[in-house]
């Protein structure tokens, strides 16, 4: 194995081992370990081994190869990838929005039997989640992908547009991750956030999968009915031979009768054939902290007002949405039931917090 062409691997080695709390020494030919018991346990090693980049045979006691292929190696991918990978970054910005914000609300939302305006603003900081998912759709065929999801910490906002635009903030990753945003009982809202988007958002990044598996179902449904028509048909013919006998006739008569159940049992297997499941699960996340400017809005209502927080976003150079109090989606559309509980366009028919 030539060092220089691989160094990626060896790197990946090096903060694997240093993640698990080994004590890493360098030398000429790969490391020397002093390794955890745990570390040690699920890499079914010593603690003290040595690693070398060579492809052949281990010939020495404690000695393993890390090389491409190695089981040794093959462990440590695995034991990497059972865990969430989180990073952490504070994005700067040289300026930020300090007027303008009554306009660019009206813009984006609109407001039903309500009115406001921008009572004051101003500068903070704010956090975000970029959680990365793998998703495998598996029906006659399979899918498989990964999904970007956005989410404000502070909202529950999901701002699908900030995945794309963040390539290009100017980012000052952290070694550690020193907010506390993301403990406790917000772990658990967090999740439910991603499942609901994440199946939303999945939908769309299916759908040409979802319409084929539609069409081969519906062809193959064709088919069959016709091959029962068919069979319905002769069978129905051959009653009319005058040779056969009256026990033969009835047998066929309830084979006949027996058909339309046949066939809707066939139909059943074929939907079960092409249903689709779904396996969604988190692959890597990024905690973002950016400044941005928080806005409170005085919304009126008739003779009531509700005071609404809303956030400019200086990586959308937009605001975020709200979120819908009856069934937590992110809407632009604003609407408010007696209790001036703040409802999307579906919840307001009928108040789910009500």
């Amino acid at each position: 194995m030539n060092f220089d062409s691989d160094q990626e691997l060896e790197d990946f080695v090096s903060k694997f081992l240093i993640n698990q709390g080994a004590v890493v020494e360098k030398n000429a030919q790969g490391f020397d370990l002093l390794l955890p018991e745990k570390t040690a346990d699920l890499l079914s090693t010593p603690e003290y081994i040595r690693l070398k980049r060579e492809s052949d045979q281990d010939r020495e006691e404690d000695t393993y190869s890390f090389n491409y292929g190695s089981p040794l190696l093959d462990k440590m991918v695995d034991i990497a990838c059972a865990t969430v990978p989180v990073t952490a970054c504070c994005l700067e910005f040289n300026y930020l929005k300090s007027q303008g914000f009554d306009k660019l609300i009206t813009s984006l939302f609109s407001f039903s039997g309500s009115v406001g305006r921008v009572e004051t603003h101003a500068e903070t900081l704010t956090d975000y989640l970029a959680i990365t998912c793998r998703y495998l759709a598996q029906s006659d065929e399979q899918k498989m992908g990964l999904l970007s999801l956005i989410f404000n910490l502070e909202t529950g906002a999901y701002i699908p547009e900030m995945s794309e635009l963040l390539v290009g903030a100017d980012k000052r990753f952290t070694a550690r991750r020193d907010n506390n945003s993301l403990t406790g009982k917000k772990v658990g809202t967090v999740i439910g956030w991603i499942e609901r988007q994440a199946r939303a958002s999945l939908k769309e990044e299916i759908a040409p999968f979802i319409a084929s598996m539609t069409r081969r179902f519906r062809r193959d449904a064709a088919n069959l009915e016709e091959y029962y028509r068919n069979m319905q048909r002769e069978m129905e013919q051959g009653l009319q031979r005058s040779n056969l006998s009256e026990q033969l006739r009835r047998d066929r008569q309830e084979k006949i009768a027996l058909l339309p159940y046949e066939l809707a049992g066939k139909k059943d297997d074929l939907y079960k054939k092409y249903s689709i499941k779904i396996k969604i699960e988190p692959a890597a996340a990024m905690m973002i902290r950016t400044p941005a400017v928080k806005l409170l809005y005085n919304a009126s209502i008739g003779k009531k007002e509700k005071r609404l927080t809303f956030i400019y976003n200086p990586v959308t150079k937009s605001v975020d949405p709200l979120c819908c109090e009856g069934c937590g989606i992110s809407t632009f559309q604003i609407a408010f039931c007696s209790s001036l509980h703040l409802l999307c366009p579906t919840c307001v028919k009928k108040c789910p917090v009500c």
